[in-house]
């Protein structure tokens, strides 16, 4: 209903907005949000902050400190998986991989 009166608009694998959409904004970003936050832990792998075999912060931490759908937080969860930056352990969580785990850059 508040999509259809124009108060809110969403953008698929980012999340729901408030306000007419703002079509100027959104081709200026040129990485996609989820992209986005996988760099940012990447980044934060790199430097130390989150180090081998532990956890990395959970979808719902990440949903809150980027204002992100937590679809968004999951694709980003995902990417990282798939580049071999952490694992996922079912009931546990998700873990930096072990350094030489790593991808090669």
């Amino acid at each position: 209903m508040l999509r259809e009166e124009g108060l809110v608009y969403t953008v698929q694998g980012e999340g729901t907005f408030v306000g007419p959409p703002d079509k100027g904004a959104r081709q200026t970003r040129k990485t996609p949000m989820y992209r986005q936050i996988a760099e940012d832990l990447v980044e934060r792998i790199r430097g130390g902050d989150l180090r081998p075999r532990r956890s990395i912060p959970s979808e719902t931490a990440l949903v809150e400190q980027y204002g992100v759908a937590r679809e968004t937080a999951r694709r980003a969860v995902g990417l990282l998986r798939e580049q071999g930056w952490i694992y996922t352990v079912p009931q546990r969580g998700s873990f930096v991989s072990p350094r030489e785990k790593w991808p090669h850059e």
